[in-house]
């Protein structure tokens, strides 16, 4: 029954993933260029976050939870703090990376498109955006803050276990 249930959550864990990384490149493929007009049907590319948030949220807590297992059992402290500091570092250089991206989609929309005209009144989640924030970098940045709280959790979770040794 064990060996069961492993596989029913490891199949549930490659749906979930696949599923996501599906509704990424979806959204990514749906992007326009700047330069045409969009029409005002919204955001098509963010269509399958509404159905597909359910699995995109056991992809989230089925990551943390293995990582936070395999870290927990294997790792020592001071590796579990280089994976912390590099995948806080990593979040960092990509959030960093995106809001520049689109800020300069922002500026190069009040430039070409008739329909802006004010920068401050263009919304950062139009279908000109998806591309900037439904990308390989995105995805990589759910992974890295799913290894980040694993890492801390483990992190603590080590500490209170040498604790309660002495």
């Amino acid at each position: 029954m064990e060996k069961i249930k492993s596989h029913l959550f490891c199949f549930i864990y490659i749906l979930s993933t696949v599923l996501t990384i599906g509704a990424f490149i979806f959204a990514n493929l749906t992007t326009i260029s700047p330069t045409n007009y969009g029409g005002g049907n919204g955001n098509f590319g963010l269509f399958p976050f509404f159905f597909l948030f359910p699995f995109i949220i056991v992809l989230i807590s089925m990551t943390i939870s293995y990582m936070h297992e395999f870290m927990y059992r294997k790792l020592q402290k001071g590796t579990i703090r280089m994976i912390v500091a590099g995948s806080l570092l990593g979040m960092i250089l990509i959030v960093s990376i995106t809001l520049i991206r689109a800020i300069q989609l922002k500026s190069l929309l009040a430039e070409v498109n008739p329909i802006y005209h004010e920068e401050t009144k263009i919304p950062l989640l139009s279908i000109y955006s998806n591309a900037v924030f439904f990308n390989f970098f995105t995805f990589t940045l759910l992974i890295l803050l799913c290894l980040f709280i694993s890492g801390i959790m483990a992190y603590k979770d080590k500490q209170k276990s040498s604790m309660s040794v002495f």
